[in-house]
């Protein structure tokens, strides 16, 4: 998340350019840099751009925080437990899968829910 301390003009950061990248070394987060008072630019240290191009080349290290010398990604532990239960196979038919069987599955399973429900009115 982009914090309002580091969003800064373009002029600033032309003006100050050492200052800044002092900043961006130290902190390791993106400045944003604006034009006419609308963001235009994202500006990042080396090292933590490093690690992003490796946490999007494995997906895993991502997760377990290793991103290169970007900082360390603080993991929920009541999301990791509840993730360590979850079966990721039908995820990974499902997206396996095209948009437009997808779509068709949703539609069967909403007309099984509407069929579902009459028949537990007929049944009261």
């Amino acid at each position: 998340m982009i914090r309002l301390d580091d969003i800064f003009s373009l002029s600033d950061f032309q003006r100050r350019t050492k200052e800044h990248v002092r900043r961006l070394r130290a902190t390791g987060r993106p400045t944003v840099l604006t034009v006419n008072g609308r963001p235009e630019l994202v500006v990042l240290d080396a090292a933590s751009y490093q690690g992003i191009l490796d946490a999007l080349e494995q997906p895993a290290g991502l997760a377990s925080g290793k991103t290169g010398s970007a900082p360390k990604l603080e993991l929920d532990p009541v999301i990791e437990e509840y993730k360590r239960h979850v079966d990721r196979t039908l995820l990974r038919e499902n997206l396996r899968r095209t948009v437009e069987k997808r779509v068709a599955g949703l539609i069967a399973l909403a007309e099984l829910a509407v069929e579902a429900r009459r028949a537990g009115d007929r049944l009261r």
